[in-house]
């Protein structure tokens, strides 16, 4: 088969899985494999594997699907790469219910990300640590990690600037002033 089959049957897997039809995705995507075009191609698909594998809670499969991910990966100094990889590691330990491992993996997956420029992929980690802190009852860290999301905001947006009022919320509403970060908003204006 050509390698432009690998290509398609691996969106064809992407589809499937997209359609919650996990086992008929792990089926095309290791057919996949099998025609991929090169290195990154198989980590890609090994990406894919892993995350399935994951939502059959086949979790050691997924494991070493993400390792081999991982190698191919780091292989090629592909950061985006490694980055998704240990996202995908850290939804693998959050459904295992290792929460601190997978709040670890994404820290890393985060600061790979930004190392990467990939901010704004940074920012969606970062919202996932804060979801497994509040999971755990941990407020504050929570509230933290949200912070470095926004921080990974780009400067000057919208989106930013109305994320880091509400922020800074609770601090004013019990008269503190202040919030959880006392750090000054670089994205206002003087007349705020």
């Amino acid at each position: 088969m050509s390698n432009s089959s690998g290509r398609k049957m691996h969106e064809q897997g992407v589809a499937l899985f997209r359609q919650e039809a996990y086992p008929a995705a792990l089926e095309k995507f290791e057919e996949a494999l099998g025609n991929a075009d090169d290195s990154r191609h198989s980590a890609e698909i090994y990406n894919d594997i892993g995350v399935t594998q994951t939502r059959l809670e086949n979790y050691g499969a997924a494991h070493l699907a993400l390792d081999e991910a991982m190698a191919r990966f780091t292989e090629l100094e592909d950061q985006k790469g490694q980055a998704q990889t240990l996202g995908n590691r850290a939804a693998l330990y959050q459904a295992e219910e290792l929460l601190d491992d997978a709040v670890e993996a994404y820290k890393q997956s985060a600061a790979l990300f930004e190392q990467a420029g990939e901010n704004e992929m940074a920012m969606y980690v970062w919202q996932a640590v804060s979801r497994v802190r509040m999971k755990q009852g941990r407020h504050i860290e929570a509230i933290g990690a949200y912070e470095e999301g926004v921080d990974n905001m780009p400067k000057g947006s919208f989106k930013r600037t109305v994320l880091q009022k509400i922020l800074r919320m609770p601090g004013t509403l019990l008269g503190t002033g202040s919030s959880a970060s006392d750090e000054p908003d670089e994205d206002e204006d003087e007349e705020d």
